[in-house]
């Protein structure tokens, strides 16, 4: 069977689509360049039309019976379903993967306050959240100051998202949905420049106490 005319044929498809000349079934059912349902045609006078509009015969649905086809320039539909499927899997990864956070009842208010930021800043690009607060051995014996710990995490990050609490053995969880129509608000400062501001201000107020800067770890959040 003799290309079309004029116009140059495209590299094989190794996407497992047919185009022009693979198409080797008797009758399409057609749509033509404008869009338009022609329907089920001879496969040879679907081909003809392609070569009369300078463009490719593109088996769109090879399960249909007949098989859908369309007249189209198969570059343009190459780089389309690329562009979809790189969406597609963009947002399969930002709305899939969930961010993991761990606290411990004894962290320190500059150091919460940081992994606060954190959560938010993950809200915003759209991932979900997950907030734990972990209690080992004998911890377990003073599981209220974890259940106060992440009551205020739920407090804190309820203007941002969805909260759920998850039952984890040893552990206060909750995870965060991101809400659609929330955006990170202007006046928040990125995760990085706020823990260096927490550190230098809890660094600060240690030094004109006469004592350490690391002393306020360990005290309850």
């Amino acid at each position: 069977m003799l290309p079309p005319r004029g116009r140059p044929q495209p590299n094989r498809p190794k996407d497992g689509i047919r185009i022009n000349q693979d198409i080797r079934v008797p009758q399409v059912r057609l749509i033509d360049a404008r869009g338009v349902q022609v329907g089920v045609i001879d496969t040879q006078r679907a081909m003809q039309m392609a070569r009369e509009s300078d463009l490719d015969l593109v088996e769109v649905s090879p399960n249909a019976s007949p098989p859908v086809c369309k007249i189209i320039d198969y570059g343009k539909f190459r780089f389309e379903q690329a562009k979809k499927q790189k969406a597609a899997k963009a947002h399969q990864q930002s709305t899939g993967h969930v961010k993991e956070i761990k606290l411990h009842f004894q962290t320190a208010t500059n150091d919460y306050r940081y992994r606060m930021v954190q959560a938010q800043e993950f809200l915003a690009k759209g991932f979900k959240v997950k907030i734990m607060v972990q209690f080992k051995g004998r911890e377990l014996s003073r599981m209220e100051f974890g259940h106060r710990l992440i009551d205020k995490a739920k407090e804190d990050l309820a203007p941002y998202g969805d909260i759920e609490e998850l039952k984890v053995e040893k552990c206060f969880a909750i995870a965060v949905s991101p809400r659609k129509g929330v955006k990170k608000k202007e006046t928040q400062k990125p995760a990085e420049q706020a823990k260096h501001e927490t550190e230098q201000k809890a660094a600060g107020e240690a030094l004109n106490n006469g004592g350490d800067p690391n002393s306020q770890r360990g005290q309850n959040a």
